[in-house]
């Protein structure tokens, strides 16, 4: 940038000197001025003030009132980049290199500021130092990065676009893997829960047709007892399964009646002792010992029933399952806690959603749909109230069921 600005100044001033000399030469009566004009400055002078012949002849100029033109000097300069392939703003200016002052400039301001740009080295044009001309360049890249900015902010949008929508549809495709994974694990659950029973069944039902069973009426009544007991285990399978695919499409619809704490809690606890194919020990504390409110007898009785199968199913060989019933000011809480195998707290996040069983997927003997705490929080929810959780992997876990006052009109 400095060469080029030095190149187009001296320019300038040979356009200047050419037209001094054409000046010069038109006068009749005084042929000798150039030769005068010349022999002001001698080249003693010149050595001595350390300037340069281009220095000597801008004096020159300047004595004979040929003064540097700047519009003449941003042509030249505009030239002399344009060949280098530069595109860039500027503004040249005429000033006092002592002061700084801006004598004259080509900027739109008085200033002879440019913002953002680059000076030239001061290229003098008076010999005492009191005037000099540079050039403030704008840095071409800072222009191109400039024009380019809508360009670039564009690209950066269509970038930030593309990177969502790679996101979204990775996220659709592992969501799509986990529904299926979802679904295999819930035929699996389902054939296996119902196979159990029809298998019983079906020994059952071979074993009846045997004529010597007919001659132990005990033996025959334990066999039909047993059947019918897998018939009920089945028609409950079938009716939790219908009663939640309901609860996804419709509210539950809530009949309350009024209920006794312990005649919800005390059947449940006996039925689990009896079936469970593991030692379950329950603890049971209802304080008062009457509590007495209004809800759903059939589907409160199924959420809580879940909550223990899950105490039972997901913990060791054996489990402790504590039942606890407040009543405080007419609302109920009711505590099952278990010292089962706990949840984590990644599966807590996504414990209550339809299908999810967390880890309970990777121990086989764990059967379940992944759909029980799905429909206690349902009925919670259709009861006004909430489903909590609280447990560490390792230690067990506890729910708390809340159910509000509610009266029925």
């Amino acid at each position: 940038m400095n060469e080029s600005f030095k190149i187009s100044v001296d320019i300038e001033m040979l356009i200047r000197e050419n037209a001094s000399k054409n000046l010069f030469l038109t006068k009749k009566d005084d042929t000798n001025v150039l030769e005068r004009g010349v022999g002001i400055i001698d080249t003693d002078s010149i050595s001595a003030l350390g300037t340069s012949v281009s220095l000597m002849f801008q004096e020159y100029l300047f004595q004979n009132q040929f003064y540097i033109s700047l519009p003449d000097v941003d042509s030249l300069f505009h030239s002399e980049i344009n060949k280098q392939h530069i595109e860039g703003e500027f503004i040249i200016n005429r000033l006092n290199p002592i002061t700084g002052e801006v004598l004259e400039t080509t900027g739109k301001n008085e200033t002879g500021t440019l913002k953002g740009a680059m000076a030239s080295t001061i290229i003098p044009i008076r010999m005492d130092g009191s005037e000099g001309m540079q050039v403030l360049l704008v840095s071409p890249y800072r222009t191109i990065f400039r024009q380019m900015t809508f360009i670039l902010i564009l690209s950066l949008l269509l970038v930030i676009f593309v990177g969502y929508a790679m996101f979204y549809q990775l996220r659709s495709v592992i969501k799509e893997k986990h529904l299926r994974q979802l679904q295999t694990d819930f035929s699996n659950a389902l054939i296996h829960d119902m196979n159990t029973p029809l298998q019983t069944i079906a020994q059952v039902n071979a074993l009846l047709k045997d004529d010597r069973i007919s001659h132990h009426p005990e033996k025959r009544n334990t066999y039909i007892h047993l059947a019918q007991q897998q018939i009920l285990n089945l028609q409950a399978i079938i009716d939790r399964i219908l009663t939640i695919a309901r609860a996804e499409n419709t509210r539950l619809e809530v009949n309350l009646t009024l209920l006794s704490a312990k005649e919800i809690i005390l059947p449940l606890v006996e039925k689990f002792q009896v079936q469970a194919k593991k030692q379950v020990t329950f603890t049971t504390d209802f304080i008062p010992e009457d509590i007495l409110f209004q809800a759903d007898r059939t589907l409160l009785t199924n959420a809580i029933s879940n909550v223990i199968d899950n105490a039972v199913k997901y913990s060791g060989p054996s489990v402790t399952i504590d039942i606890r019933c407040e009543q405080i000011d007419n609302d109920v809480y009711i505590y099952i806690k278990d010292n089962g195998y706990g949840i984590s707290k990644k599966d807590q996040e996504k414990i209550f959603a339809k299908f999810e069983r967390g880890k309970a997927v990777e121990r086989k003997e764990a059967k379940g749909f992944g759909l029980g705490l799905s429909y206690v929080k349902r009925v919670m929810e259709a009861h006004l109230g909430t489903v909590n959780l609280f447990s560490r992997e390792g230690k067990g876990t506890e729910f708390v069921l809340y159910l509000p006052f509610r009266k029925e009109k």
